[in-house]
């Protein structure tokens, strides 16, 4: 597996940002990877404040610049001497998720650490998250931080739609989180199984139906349990029901302390559910949740 040796992480100066900021210094430290610490000032702010206040006041403009720019290196210097890690600060004018994005790509990031939440929920809610945009566009995986800290990732869930990109978001979750104790889960429904008895099938043949389909998601994650590095701190989970059910019932069992998930599944049906279940995760899961884009699954 590819180490990872570059991180990004963005911050807007939150409580939620800052979050963020400490678990990419701690896994900066934990995988020996140099850090960019990154403020956008929206383009489009600055525009309006120029069109509208600062006529003849460009120094004052550069004072706001300034201000902000000399923030961003007494955090950077902050993270640095207390993880004693390499930080890099980096200010940029634009739209912060395309900023974001940008940047990550240039810097050859292998992995985004985002807030859960920006400076302003309520605009976000109705605006749409930075953390979502960012993964709607960004090549690389996306950790969305949701709580403080404390200590390296110890509970790891990684719900699996058996495609062929599950290998790489699995093999994505050993890598972020080598010591942790990782879940391979699976919940499936046999299809059309509501309707099979007025179709004529017997309850005998849909129980042997829906054991088949448990047998053989089995043995696909037992496989990829087994392919993978430290497989033996791997638990496999198959569940009959909804994803959307079963999914966070696993989560609030196991007291998972990170999800990782890919963005999109195996069919155009199935892409747009997980879609929906990934923004699902995003708001409601108790715990941070990275992301896996398809051109990275691809590439793995």
């Amino acid at each position: 597996m590819k180490p990872i040796t570059v991180l990004l992480t963005a911050t807007d100066f939150s409580a939620s940002s800052s979050r963020a900021e400490e678990r990419a210094a701690l896994l900066a430290a934990e995988h020996g990877a140099r850090l960019t610490l990154l403020h956008s000032l929206s383009g489009l702010a600055l525009e309006r404040l120029r069109d509208r206040l600062l006529h003849g006041y460009a120094s004052t403009e550069r004072q706001l610049i300034g201000h902000y720019e000399d923030a961003l290196r007494r955090l950077a210097e902050d993270l640095a001497g207390r993880w004693q890690i390499e930080v890099t600060p980096l200010l940029t004018v634009g739209q912060p998720h395309r900023e974001i994005s940008r940047a990550a790509q240039e810097i050859g990031a292998d992995m985004v650490i985002l807030g859960a939440m920006g400076e302003h929920p309520a605009r976000e809610f109705f605006l749409g998250a930075t953390a979502e945009r960012v993964i709607r566009e960004a090549a690389m995986p996306v950790l969305v931080v949701r709580n403080e800290p404390g200590e390296p990732y110890r509970r790891v869930l990684v719900p699996l739609d058996l495609s062929v990109h599950s290998l790489a978001v699995a093999e994505l979750a050993r890598r972020v989180a080598p010591e942790a104790h990782l879940t391979l889960a699976h919940a499936f429904e046999v299809p059309f199984e509501g309707k099979l008895n007025f179709a004529g099938v017997s309850e005998q043949d849909i129980q042997r139906y829906r054991q088949e389909e448990r047998q053989h998601a089995q043995d696909v994650l037992y496989t990829l349990a087994n392919s993978l590095k430290n497989g033996e701190h791997a638990d496999i989970r198959v569940e009959h029901g909804m994803p959307e059910v079963v999914i966070p019932e696993l989560l609030r069992e196991m007291e998972a302390d990170l999800i990782v998930v890919g963005k999109h599944g195996k069919s155009e049906i199935i892409d747009l559910f997980l879609g929906s279940m990934t923004k699902h995760l995003l708001l409601e899961a108790p715990c941070d949740v990275l992301v896996m884009p398809p051109a990275r699954m691809a590439t793995s």
